[in-house]
């Protein structure tokens, strides 16, 4: 009789402690609901006024799926229990160490095509403990910095030099990034895009602070290559043009002579005036105009990084982004990913999840003239509205 009471205390405490006090029915694994996890959640957001999107249907797992999970079905991390441990199987390609040069990232972002990098430092104990964020935008942002400080000896200014700074110098440290842990949900990081229109999302474990994966947009909102079934359907039969006129001021994007001028810049322009440009406006693009107005081609952050990857083939010649035009770097018309403005907004959102960007160049006159800029945030508005 002792022993069975024994048992009894020890099964009631073990409720006790999993319902936070109160006890709980002893429900078996196998009769609980499997809609959805029941890994633990991390807090949302430090910002109190962050809205979550609802899941738009009750049976919407894929809302409620731990990042974890998400990995393991694209391929990028291993297999996961209640407490996760695994690796990501791709860590040399996204990681880079804080020892590194600037020149050393962007030759590595190139040759992996990734828009960013994970600065980390070696752990025994936990392997690579992320210390910080490399990213495109704060390399253009660099080279912007150096050029300025050039002033009247611009044509002096060589790009090389400041390639052999240290990474950290375009690195956003750990207590500023955006990161996620493995208990995160996609709805999480849906909700995060409001927040800012990010690509990549680095995942950091909350105990050892080492990089567990890295997320894409794509991996969240086209899952098995298909888009999500609730923005799946979001657009169907509506124009881009319609989208623009429903969408509200967006500092980031819109159509309008002011955007125009914002994301445009002239062909033979230096790439020095196209760095100083996409930097103070915060901009990842330009469009590459004419004369006539028609569109030549796109000077992207990734294209200003290829260059800088190249700087010993430059260096003997003298060129640097002050005596080379932007022509010379950009991507040419006939490659470039746009829209026009009657074109069906879902085809758009499916075409940016795709090659995974934020930004799409709106067209019209058969795609020779820029008439604005559709933004993920533009296609994805209708989840937020919905929230609130």
């Amino acid at each position: 009789a002792s022993q069975g009471r024994a048992h009894l205390m020890a099964a009631t405490c073990g409720r006790l402690l999993r319902h936070g006090g109160r006890a709980g029915p002893a429900v078996s694994s196998a009769a609980r609901p499997r809609s959805f996890s029941t890994l633990p959640f991390t807090k949302i957001s430090q910002k109190d006024d962050l809205t979550l999107p609802p899941a738009l249907a009750r049976d919407d797992t894929w809302a409620f799926t731990p990042l974890a999970n998400v990995l393991e079905e694209s391929g990028k991390g291993g297999m996961c229990s209640r407490m996760p441990s695994f690796r990501g199987r791709q860590d040399k390609k996204y990681v880079i160490s804080r020892d590194a040069s600037i020149l050393d990232a962007c030759k590595q972002m190139v040759d992996q095509r990734l828009s960013f990098l994970v600065v980390v430092r070696p752990s025994i104990s936990a392997g690579n403990v992320v210390i910080g964020v490399a990213t495109e935008r704060k390399y253009v942002q660099h080279g912007a910095q150096k050029i300025e400080a050039a002033g009247a000896e611009r044509s002096a200014f060589l790009a090389g030099w400041s390639l052999r700074d240290p990474v950290y110098r375009i690195m956003t440290p750990k207590d500023r990034m955006l990161s996620v842990t493995q208990f995160d949900t996609v709805q999480h990081c849906v909700a995060l895009l409001r927040e800012k229109l990010y690509r990549h999302l680095p995942i950091v474990s909350p105990d050892d602070g080492s990089l567990r994966g890295i997320l894409t947009v794509r991996d969240l909102l086209r899952p098995g290559g298909k888009l999500w079934a609730p923005i799946a359907h979001l657009w169907d039969g509506t124009s881009v043009e319609r989208i623009f006129a429903g969408a509200a001021a967006d500092e980031t994007g819109g159509v309008g002579e002011e955007v125009v001028g914002r994301y445009s810049i002239p062909s033979g322009s230096m790439i020095s005036d196209a760095v100083l440009q996409m930097a103070r406006n915060g901009l990842n693009f330009l469009v590459v105009t004419g004369e006539d107005g028609r569109i030549k081609g796109l000077l992207r952050e990734r294209d200003y990084v290829t260059y800088g990857s190249k700087v010993a083939e430059r260096e003997p010649f003298g060129l640097n982004s002050t005596n080379e035009a932007v022509d010379s770097i950009m991507c040419q018309r006939e490659d470039m990913l746009s829209a026009s403005l009657a074109q069906d907004g879902s085809s758009c959102l499916d075409a940016m999840l795709e090659a995974n960007v934020r930004f799409m160049p709106v067209t019209c006159d058969k795609g020779e003239r820029l008439v604005g800029v559709l933004t993920l945030g533009h296609l994805l508005e209708p989840i937020w509205q919905r929230a609130r």
